[in-house]
């Protein structure tokens, strides 16, 4: 089944929880702790794989989760890390969250990106010996890996994309110059999917897609443009398929007005869905030529004078000129081809890179309250809510430390003096500190 957009939510791995523990040795009175720390957890990494062209390994499958981290254990030793989860995509896929800000955009094979990282493991009781505590009786939790709900959208990466109106012989195209299969019935809308295929021209080769039929107003979602005419984007060139049974009339006369709005409308479609796809290269191919070879001239003229030039004329039905079509493109096609690659290229620059000072949220004493509607406090700030999170408040010596390192970097002061003027629970990522920190 060809799927080219879903919706899927990724969590990275737990930390492993921080091991509590002694050391209980014969004539060793005075071991001490030797707890170890936890493993970290798995990242979610998306991968793309120019060996898989769809995303229907997510068709029924929503939810992703790394492995998490291992609990330490004593004697000093680290729980083991949680593997790494590979989701394997195909080339030419686009990442995007919730709110349709896109994330990353992973067009060529082996490009790839940590989606949720996995969470940090837990200190052993062995981390927090020192001078001044020297029975340290707590352990720290793991971190909980990210969540990240995100939307994969492909845009197949083709050299060559054909577009044309439903029939008008984009299928039977691709399966004589290729070793494409497609489906091919003399009605319209035969091909429901893109379709891929490689060319082979002077021992070079290159990609053909085959996309489903272009009608008016696919732009706005009629027919099957909208759902495919995103992946035309990635072409390097369109040929535009003309039908030259479009012409012919019942009594055997030609009608070239009628191939020449067929190609309006195309383009009016192009133009509507994006500027990307408007400004594309395009070669515009006649068709079908076998229909009505002695009226071929004829309208091929007429197609020319109103400023559509022709590339070439073939028919695919019977192989006629498309073999030299293919020929031609190459050319076309490897120029396409370097100048996409060039510019990818980064620009080096001879200027000074400019740094501008921001403010680091991984700090501790990096935080912001927040009054809620209800009157609660929340305390906002990336190592605050880490630290939270990790926090064991059922271990007095864990709780001693988060008061301790809650008064240093003055965040109760702040707390306070936000409760006076208005009293409410005060919250850190999501755990309710009020009576914990003493706050009245």
């Amino acid at each position: 089944m060809f799927l080219d957009a879903v919706t899927i939510t990724v969590f990275g791995g737990n930390g492993g929880r921080g091991c509590v523990s002694w050391r209980r040795e014969k004539y060793v009175p005075m071991g001490g702790p030797d707890g170890g720390d936890g493993g970290r957890g798995g990242n979610v990494i998306l991968l793309a794989d120019a060996n898989t062209d769809t995303l229907s390994d997510f068709g029924s499958r929503k939810r992703f989760e790394a492995e998490k981290g291992k609990f330490g254990m004593g004697q000093n030793k680290r729980g083991k890390d949680g593997e790494d989860l590979v989701l394997r995509i195909p080339a030419g896929t686009v990442v995007a969250n919730e709110e349709g800000a896109v994330l990353a955009d992973l067009a060529v094979d082996g490009d790839q990106m940590i989606v949720a990282r996995g969470g940090r493991g837990g200190y052993g009781n062995a981390h927090f010996l020192s001078s001044t505590r020297q029975r340290p009786d707590f352990a720290e939790l793991g971190e909980p890996g990210e969540e990240l709900t995100v939307r994969l959208t492909l845009k197949l990466v083709a050299d060559v994309g054909i577009i044309g109106f439903p029939s008008a012989g984009k299928s039977t195209l691709i399966s004589v110059v290729s070793s494409a299969k497609p489906k091919i019935a003399d009605y319209p809308f035969t091909t429901l999917v893109p379709n891929l295929g490689v060319v082979s021209v002077h021992d070079r080769s290159f990609v053909l897609c085959d996309v489903p039929g272009l009608i008016e107003g696919a732009s706005e979602g009629k027919g099957l443009g909208d759902q495919f005419l995103r992946h035309i984007e990635r072409c390097g060139i369109l040929i535009h398929l003309l039908d030259y049974s479009h012409a012919l009339q019942h009594d055997g006369s030609v009608d070239p007005a009628a191939l020449i709005e067929d190609h309006r409308i195309i383009r009016k479609e192009l133009a509507a869905y994006s500027s990307t796809l408007a400004d594309k290269r395009e070669v515009v191919v006649l068709n079908k030529i076998d229909l009505s070879p002695d009226t071929l001239n004829d309208v091929r003229s007429a197609i020319e004078r109103a400023g559509i030039p022709l590339f070439a004329v073939i028919s695919a039905a019977t192989t006629m000129g498309t073999r030299e079509l293919m020929a031609q493109l190459l050319p076309i096609v490897l120029e396409e081809r370097e100048k996409r690659r060039i510019a990818s290229e980064p620009v080096p620059s001879t200027d000074l890179p400019v740094l501008n000072p921001q403010v680091n949220d991984a700090k501790m004493g990096a935080f912001r309250l927040e009054r809620k509607e209800d009157g609660s406090i929340m305390v906002l700030g990336a190592r605050i809510e880490q630290f939270t999170k990790m926090t064991n408040f059922g271990a007095p010596g864990a709780v001693e430390r988060f008061r301790d390192v809650v008064d240093r970097i003055g965040l109760r002061r702040a707390i306070q003096r936000e409760w006076n003027k208005q009293p409410g629970e005060v919250y850190i990522a999501g755990t309710a500190v009020t009576e914990v920190l003493g706050i009245a």
